[in-house]
């Protein structure tokens, strides 16, 4: 935030209305009327916290920079944290799986919707027995799919990869989805980008610095914050475009 903005407008007014309405970002406030913005920034404390001064130099201004950068990194990349936004971007992802095998199931004809009611059986049989009477109540449903696919403790997303791996070859060969869109192989992708990370994340505790991935240790670090958002975007474009596929070219 510089300090001398246009038509006599000064920073510490803006950093002043931006804290009165609770946005908290840090701010790295800079001038080359030093004295001024000193003085300003004194007026208005403590309202006026979580910003750093520094003046209008080079080197100054980008040591003080980098520092803030690393700061809030260093905060928000705690375990704790990178739980949270794993667990919530994968249950996002989950229930758009979910709508998919809704949508695909509305919309393929007879055959079609044999081969998913067929891997679905599949995988009813592999339940164990105590949810017997579970699965019992899903066959003999009238509509077995929908019963079981809408059930959120019939199917794990397992289950729902497996259906949509049965789901995408019709989609390539009878309604022409692109192999640009999604991966032949949707189910060995979403567990490599996404959910291996998941089920390991859940179950760590606090303070422990790695996670076993494949057999191997993998710390917990800024490296492996930047690699899970870039794998959960990766995750989401593709959902998005199979999604935009099957909702407006089918």
């Amino acid at each position: 935030m510089d300090f001398k903005l246009a038509d006599g407008v000064t920073g510490d007014k803006i950093v002043s209305a931006l804290r009165e309405s609770n946005i908290l970002t840090d701010i790295l406030f800079y001038s080359s009327e030093e004295d001024a913005m000193l003085a300003a920034i004194s007026a208005n404390m403590p309202p006026i916290d979580g910003v750093y001064l520094t003046k209008r130099d080079y080197t100054i201004f980008t040591e003080k920079i980098e520092k803030i950068i690393s700061k809030i990194v260093r905060r928000s990349e705690d375990v704790v944290n990178l739980r949270g936004f794993v667990l919530d971007n994968t249950s996002d992802f989950e229930l758009r799986i979910k709508e998919i095998l809704n949508i695909c199931w509305q919309k393929f004809n007879e055959t079609q919707k044999a081969s998913l009611t067929e891997t679905l059986f599949g995988l009813l049989d592999g339940k164990k027995a105590w949810i017997t009477k579970q699965v019992e109540t899903a066959k003999s449903s009238a509509i077995i799919f929908e019963y079981a696919n809408n059930n959120e403790r019939m199917l794990s997303i397992s289950d729902r990869l497996d259906i949509l791996q049965t789901i995408l070859p019709i989609l390539f060969t009878a309604y022409n989805l692109p192999d640009t869109v999604c991966p032949k192989d949707f189910k060995q992708y979403y567990i490599d980008k996404i959910n291996m990370y998941r089920n390991r994340l859940g179950h760590i505790t606090f303070g422990e610095k790695t996670i076993c991935i494949k057999g191997k240790d993998i710390e917990i670090n800024q490296d492996l914050h930047r690699l899970l958002r870039k794998n959960i975007a990766d995750v989401d474009i593709t959902i998005n475009q199979l999604e935009t596929y099957i909702t407006t070219m089918m």
